[in-house]
Formats: structure tokens, sequence, C-alpha cells
């Protein structure tokens, strides 16, 4: 049995996700996994994966979420990579590192694997994708007071408090599994997406999914945590990049299986987990 590889069209949905649903992971319908290509973010030129062939038949999938990004007064392309899964009976024929060297190969693209089997992290290290970060900051509420930080919940006030990158970021995560709260203060303001979830230790996580100012994140995230968290075995996480010191204050954890990417062009402090399948699949962030 022989497969090739091509890239994956509009065409190849309903066969992907019966893949993925019939032998990936049963737990997810087909409709959830339909979520994977129903983002509106990536009208523009969208890559929605590799597929491996065989006579006419998927046997194999490579996802792609496409996203196109600002930073700072560039627009960049972004890949995240998602659902990667080839028949048992056609593993061992260099399709999978194939899939890979062709999901990589465009120098203009900005290529994040932050859901990873461990597994397969030696295979990635191997793959020219570096280490993104192995580690997360974690704050709990412990009662500090606070001045000068307000939390808006509503979307409608958000967007007329917002600048207008921060809009189009609220407005392309709505519906969708995020948490959204714009973070006020006199002077400024930083929009946070959440991922709010209980994971296997019974703690509530509120994973900071994006953070559109850093600096005012890094300064006050210690407040935050205290305005955001409720009563209770909770924490605000966020990756080690996201802050730009060494987060005093914080309790660190390491990142079950560590996150990758590849860019030429992007500093992995501008490499958030916004725009990816954690927010369209609805999936605990590891």
């Amino acid at each position: 049995m022989t497969a090739t590889l091509r890239r994956a069209e509009i065409r190849d949905i309903d066969a992907i996700c019966t893949l993925l649903h019939t032998h990936m992971n049963p737990d997810f319908s087909v409709e959830r996994w339909k979520r994977l290509f129903a983002a509106p973010w990536c009208a523009d030129n969208a890559d929605i994966g590799i597929v491996a062939e065989d006579a006419g038949r998927i046997v194999g999938f490579h996802g792609h979420i496409c996203s196109y990004r600002s930073i700072g007064t560039r627009r960049e392309r972004f890949l995240n990579f998602t659902s990667w899964y080839i028949l048992k009976e056609y593993r061992g024929q260099g399709l999978g590192r194939a899939m890979l060297e062709m999901a990589t190969a465009d120098p203009a693209n900005t290529c994040t694997v932050i859901s990873l089997s461990p597994k397969r992290v030696d295979f990635f290290k191997t793959m020219g994708l570096d280490v993104l970060d192995t580690e997360r900051l974690l704050w709990r509420k412990d009662g500090r007071s606070f001045e000068n930080l307000e939390l808006i919940h509503d979307p409608d006030t958000m967007v007329t408090r917002a600048n207008p990158d921060e809009v189009k970021v609220l407005k392309d995560h709505i519906g969708l599994a995020v948490t959204p709260v714009l973070v006020s203060t006199r002077c400024t303001q930083c929009l946070l997406l959440l991922s709010v979830t209980t994971k296997g230790n019974d703690v509530t996580y509120y994973d900071v999914l994006y953070r559109s100012n850093p600096g005012l994140f890094t300064e006050r995230v210690g407040d935050i945590a205290q305005a955001l968290l409720p009563e209770g075995d909770c924490v605000l996480a966020a990756d080690r990049r996201f802050v730009e010191n060494d987060g005093p204050g914080a309790e660190v954890e390491t990142i079950a299986s560590p996150r990758f990417y590849k860019s030429a062009r992007v500093k992995p402090r501008n490499v958030d987990l916004a725009y990816s399948e954690i927010a369209l699949l609805g999936l605990k962030l590891d």
C-alpha cells in the first residue's frame, strides 16, 4: 500500500472528519471535527492541511489552522498544526516526516505546535522546529490590594474601549471556547483571551491564550489574578514567554509536552495560542 501527499481541499473535509472521528478520537463527533474548518479568519489563500491519499481514499491528515496576524506594522501568516493522523497500515513509510517537511517548507509562514504527544517531542526536534516554551507561570488569589485596574467582561463595552487590532481578535473569537476580558487602566488596556478549564488536579486554570499588551500584562499580572480569579482552587496561568521578566511571585509549572514553532520573522514573545485548535475544538490546554 502506497500513499501520495497533496494539499487538502474543501471537498476533502467530510472524508477527513470521518477519518479523525473513526480512528483518531471517536469521542469527538464528525460535526465537532468540522469546527477545525469553520474558522472565518483565513479566507484569503487558506491552507487547511495535507492529506495522504491511496487510490482516492484519504488515509492520513496533517491539519493546519491558517490565520493572518498583525505583528507590529507587519501582517504575518501563521499555521497552527493540528490533528496529525495516519492509518496504522500506512505508518513506517516516511509519510509523517514528508507531511511535516511539506507543511514547514514556506519560510513566510510561522508554524506552531501547541498540543503535542510526548512521544513525538524528539521527532519534532529533528525536523527543524524550535522549542517555544517548556514552562508556564501560575498566579493565585492571595488577597493583595490593588488600584487603577478594571476588568471588562461585556463584549459591547470591550469593542468601544479596545483598539482596532484588539477588536479584530475579539470578533474573530466570538462564539468560540474562549473567555475574553479587557484589562483597563487609566492610561491603556490589554485584551486577554482565556481558556477556563478544570484540569486533572481539580484546579481551575484560567489559561492565557492571548494578551495584546505584553508590557501591561507583565506589570500587572499579579493584580489581574486578584481581580479575575474567584475564591477557591484556581490559578491564572501563562506560558513563561508571555511575561517580560521572571514572573516574581509566580509558581513555575512544567508544560507536559513542550510547545514548538518555526519562524524566520516572528519572535517567541509574539507567538501566542489564539487562532488555534484550542479555541476551535474547545480543548484543554496541556
